[in-house]
């Protein structure tokens, strides 16, 4: 019996025919059913609430505006993974100068009294070495 190629029946398709509908796939994934694109977030007007209602003194005055600033170079980047990854961290830096981010508002003053270096001395005297 001599070779013949394969014939695809209906049900078979070619990797062509499944890289489409993928494609297809992706794309109605990204599209909402309204066809409206969600809107990005923007950082501009999550920094000005943030700043509101913080409720800064005039001395803070260009810490905020350095903020607002680095929050308008996030919106308007072409590249928003360039953006987040060079400005972002100066962004979080300025707003934590601020008191503006959850792990500078946790941190309370040390509390005066007894440091560990004295506790430590104090252990090192009433020792067995004394």
């Amino acid at each position: 019996m001599p070779w013949a190629p394969r014939r695809y029946s209906a049900r078979m398709s070619t990797s062509t025919e499944r890289m489409r509908r993928l494609r297809e796939r992706r794309v109605a994934a990204l599209t909402p059913a309204d066809g409206e694109p969600p809107r990005p977030a923007r950082m501009s007007e999550a920094v000005g609430t943030t700043l509101e209602a913080l409720g800064l003194e005039e001395s803070d005055a260009a810490a905020a505006e350095l903020a607002r600033e680095y929050a308008a170079v996030l919106d308007s980047a072409r590249d928003p993974a360039w953006a987040y990854r060079w400005v972002g961290p100066l962004l979080l830096q300025c707003l934590a100068e601020l008191k503006a981010t959850p792990s500078t508002r946790k941190a309370k003053p040390p509390v005066p009294g007894e440091s560990q270096l004295d506790r430590l001395r104090a252990a090192r005297k009433s020792g067995p070495r004394g």
